[in-house]
C-alpha cells in the first residue's frame, strides 16, 4: 500500500510540475522566460517549441527518475499524467 501511495504522489507531483512548466508563468516568470528562450533560439514552429509547451512531453522526462523503480513505473507515471492533462483539457472545452 505504501508503494502505491508513493506512486500516486509521484503522478501528482509530475502533473503539477509538467503543467506549471508548460502553461504557467512560474515564480518571477521563470517558466515563461524559459519557454521564450527556447522559442527565440529554435523558432515558434520547431519541435523544441512545441515540446516545451506540452505537459505530456514534460511528463515523459520529469517521470524519468522513476526509471530507478523500473521501466513500468516510469511509463505508468508519464501515462497517468497524460491522462490527467487530457482530462484537464476536456474540462476546459
Amino acid at each position: 500500500m505504501a508503494r502505491c501511495m508513493k506512486q500516486l504522489l509521484a503522478v501528482f507531483a509530475v502533473y503539477r510540475l509538467a503543467t506549471d512548466l508548460a502553461w504557467e508563468s512560474g515564480p518571477c516568470d521563470v517558466y515563461s522566460k524559459l519557454r521564450g528562450l527556447i522559442i527565440t533560439k529554435y523558432g515558434a514552429e520547431s519541435w523544441q517549441a512545441e515540446g516545451i509547451g506540452c505537459p505530456i512531453c514534460w511528463s515523459f522526462w520529469l517521470s524519468l527518475p522513476a526509471l530507478f523503480w523500473g521501466p513500468l513505473e516510469w511509463l505508468g507515471i508519464a501515462g497517468a499524467v497524460a491522462f490527467l492533462v487530457r482530462l484537464h483539457d476536456a474540462e476546459q472545452l
